[in-house]
């Protein structure tokens, strides 16, 4: 593994730290329990979105450095962290930006949850497809705590991904809750016993390395989508209908069903980095339109090719 101090901060550092296709964003801020200041927050979207268009990268993680995963936001600069800007109203500012960064990104992502993640460092790690954590971790979304709001939008996605009465308990109360509870509720993916967390995790973060980029990235497209999508519609947006149509037209399914005909793991070659850089491009230039999906099946000879 190799460490590189992307951007160092005032307070604080985050890091990326690579291994192979895993790519880390760690909180380093041990002294202060991970606790992100603002220059920590707004150093995330940048970072993610230089490896989220790495062709290297194929998995990114969040974890925070030392043990512990993060004590949320620095309370002596709280303000900072969450004010907006235009109004300075404390709606979400740097944690929001943060937060929104982390959810669209493509490729897979994993949040590695070790001992506390606490107020709004869970916005990160909810803001993740996967959250793998200890079973002596702890989550407390504390606002109530110390008189302030917590951010509009981490509310939103609390809400979607637990319920409103599982999101009114924890946010009413602000009550620190055990892992196995927060499974239980659908916050965490999967808990394991610590010291059973690094080889797991491993385990975790190699599958999805190996596993088809045109598959993990349209699931988390139609996924994102599933939520607001009217019943029969889902998949028939353009970028939907693009991703499908790269089913047919690029190597990773026709890779997929050789391998599995000679029984040999495959070697997925499909990148969506140029994909999604294209669809921005044509976004911005007005010129994006709507393609039709060949409705068929691959043509037989595709399986000796």
């Amino acid at each position: 593994m190799t460490a590189q101090p992307v951007r160092d901060v005032p307070t604080g550092a985050v890091e990326v730290r690579r291994h192979g296709p895993v790519a880390w964003l760690v909180l380093d801020r041990p002294d202060r329990r991970n606790a992100l200041s603002p220059a920590m927050w707004a150093a995330l979207p940048g970072l993610l979105a230089e490896l989220d268009a790495d062709p290297e990268v194929r998995v990114i993680g969040v974890r925070g450095a030392g043990g512990v995963f993060s004590a949320g936001a620095d309370i002596a600069e709280v303000f900072e962290c969450l004010g907006e800007p235009g109004t300075g109203l404390p709606r979400g500012g740097l944690l929001t930006a943060a937060e929104t960064a982390l959810a669209a990104v493509h490729k897979p992502t994993v949040a590695a949850l070790e001992g506390y993640c606490m107020g709004g460092a869970w916005m990160l790690a909810g803001a993740c497809d996967l959250r793998i954590a200890t079973a002596s971790l702890r989550i407390g979304l504390t606002p109530a705590r110390i008189g302030i709001v917590f951010p509009a939008s981490g509310v939103e996605a609390l809400v979607r991904l637990v319920g409103p009465g599982t999101a009114s308990y924890l946010l009413l109360t602000g009550d620190t809750v055990r892992a196995a509870d927060a499974q239980r509720w659908g916050m965490l993916t999967r808990v394991v016993a610590d010291e059973d967390f690094a080889p797991v995790l491993a385990e975790v973060v190699t599958g999805l390395a190996q596993r088809s980029q045109l598959s993990t990235q349209a699931h988390k497209h139609l996924i994102r989508r599933a939520a607001d999508a009217v019943p029969g519609t889902l998949g028939a947006d353009e970028t939907s209908e693009a991703l499908f149509r790269q089913v047919l037209d690029g190597p990773d399914a026709r890779i997929g069903q050789q391998a599995f005909l000679a029984k040999k793991p495959p070697r997925f070659a499909w990148a969506g980095e140029e994909f999604w850089a294209a669809r921005s491009s044509a976004a911005r230039s007005g010129k994006e339109h709507r393609t039709s999906i060949v409705r068929g099946r691959w043509p037989r000879r595709a399986a000796r090719a």
